[in-house]
């Protein structure tokens, strides 16, 4: 990834849209609002309507054959939780519907992930992250760094 002026803030704070980059890498996941993409993912979340006018939503890993009992949501905010369910579970490719994207606040989601695994990854070494970066999430976070807190050997 090419490093420009907008992975930050003017304040020297990290931009939450670089935060969901680190968490997806982190998580090597990756997600697509791509239909030409559909066929081509572990897990599809989408919307759909019933014969009597009623929108439901999907998140399946079989979108020719869901299972109504347990891939079929009639609320949309509870795809979010769905969604974390299919990244513990192994899903790592995603296709969700564009407008669901949107309106149920995926990138949320994605920032509380990052809120839970910042240790990780501060200390993952293949990530592209920078000192600076590593510097202000351990700050932000009141991380302590081990080295630091550690007695010193003689």
């Amino acid at each position: 990834m090419i490093r420009t002026a907008s992975n930050y803030s003017r304040e020297g704070h990290m931009l939450e849209s670089r935060m969901v980059e680190l968490v997806k890498n982190h998580l090597e996941i990756s997600i697509s609002t791509d239909i030409s993409d559909f066929d081509n993912v572990d897990c599809h979340i989408y919307s759909e309507s019933t014969a009597d006018g009623y929108d439901i939503h999907v998140c399946t890993n079989n979108p020719r054959q869901p299972s109504i009992c347990e891939d079929v949501y009639y609320y949309e905010h509870d795809l979010t939780s769905a969604f974390r369910d299919q990244i513990r579970w192994g899903d790592r490719t995603f296709y969700i519907c564009d407008s669901l994207y949107e309106d149920c606040y995926f990138e949320d989601t994605l920032l509380e992930a990052f809120a839970e695994y910042v240790e990780d990854i501060i200390e993952n070494d293949e990530l592209d992250i920078t000192l600076e970066e590593i510097n202000y999430l351990k700050k932000e976070y009141e991380l302590e760094d081990e080295e630091a807190d550690s007695p010193e050997v003689v």
